[in-house]
């Protein structure tokens, strides 16, 4: 009869552990997507602890996290609520599962719980149709008969001819170093942006079907832009790498949206090989002339505060 007696107590003293537990939920904006495109994953913790940190450490996968975002914290009486968007892309075909992801809930800088979220599965399809995949295997090389010895005259040809032509070159270098002109001066980077859009776009590789050759001329203008704009190297980074470092040094978050979308594109038809329509291209000349005309707004907004501060 007292076992009966004590359960009641035993229950209500474990009430306050089951209910402190953490609630997780890990959603995706899409279960459905292609080669290279952007998948939102949503990260929910709610807890009743006073919890005032969130750690999240996201497994191992195939696919890329192009970026990360911490929403604010909502605070109410009773619950904590942390939000995380974990921005991923994938660069093969298949169905894949993602998570679960390990969370530490922090206080005062130290691990109050730990929890895990469940799993999500993603299908990811190729952007080609079948009529599309004509890559055919390589032809085996052919076969080289006799003995090579009788080829070093040509090659002693050959080198021969490249001496000569170094020789000519440095001679030339000399003689043009007297009547050397003065050094051109580099339009404003957002002026030479526009002048080198212009010139690509009068090439018409679009309407020639060459898509993937514009968007590599197309992507190395850009990277020459935001080289001199923000000072990096684009050239030697991935699109990942040049978001992460155009996050940190660009304030107005519609210029980075632009540029993310520009490189998205880009790497769709580079390495996804999509063949973009007439509207998608149409639309990625009016992104880049507002990015354009962004840069030349903000550099006259500079000028005239130049001009007032001289002023003074």
């Amino acid at each position: 009869m007292k076992n009966f007696r004590l359960l009641p107590i035993v229950m209500l003293l474990m009430v306050p552990r089951l209910v402190s537990a953490a609630q997780v939920t890990l959603s995706a904006s899409t279960l459905t997507a292609t080669i290279a495109e952007h998948v939102e994953l949503r990260l929910i913790v709610r807890s009743l602890e006073n919890i005032d940190e969130m750690h999240v450490s996201v497994p191992a996968g195939d696919y890329e996290i192009i970026r990360r975002q911490n929403l604010p914290l909502i605070k109410t009486a009773e619950w904590r609520t942390f939000e995380q968007v974990l921005t991923i892309a994938f660069f093969k075909t298949g169905d894949f599962t993602v998570g679960p992801i390990a969370i530490e809930l922090l206080s005062a800088k130290k691990v109050r719980e730990k929890e895990r979220s469940g799993t999500v599965t993603i299908s990811i399809r190729s952007v080609l149709a079948d009529n599309d995949k004509d890559i055919k295997p390589l032809k085996k090389p052919l076969p080289i008969t006799g003995s090579p010895l009788h080829l070093l005259k040509y090659f002693a040809a050959i080198g021969l001819l490249v001496l000569l032509a170094a020789i000519l070159l440095i001679l030339k270098r000399r003689g043009s170093k007297k009547n050397r002109p003065a050094a051109t001066i580099l339009p404003l980077p957002e002026i030479e942006l526009e002048m080198s859009i212009k010139e690509l776009w009068l090439k018409k590789f679009p309407q020639k079907g060459e898509y993937k050759l514009f968007f590599i001329l197309l992507g190395g203008i850009i990277k020459h832009f935001l080289a001199r704009t923000y000072i990096f190297n684009a050239d030697d980074l991935t699109t990942t790498e040049i978001m992460a470092r155009l996050e940190r040094s660009e304030k107005d978050q519609s210029v980075v949206t632009g540029m993310e979308g520009i490189f998205q594109q880009a790497d769709l038809v580079k390495f996804a090989q999509q063949i973009p329509e007439a509207t998608i291209i149409d639309a990625l000349a009016e992104k880049i002339n507002r990015l354009i005309n962004t840069f030349k707004k903000r550099r006259s907004l500079e000028n005239e505060a130049n001009h007032v501060q001289t002023g003074r």
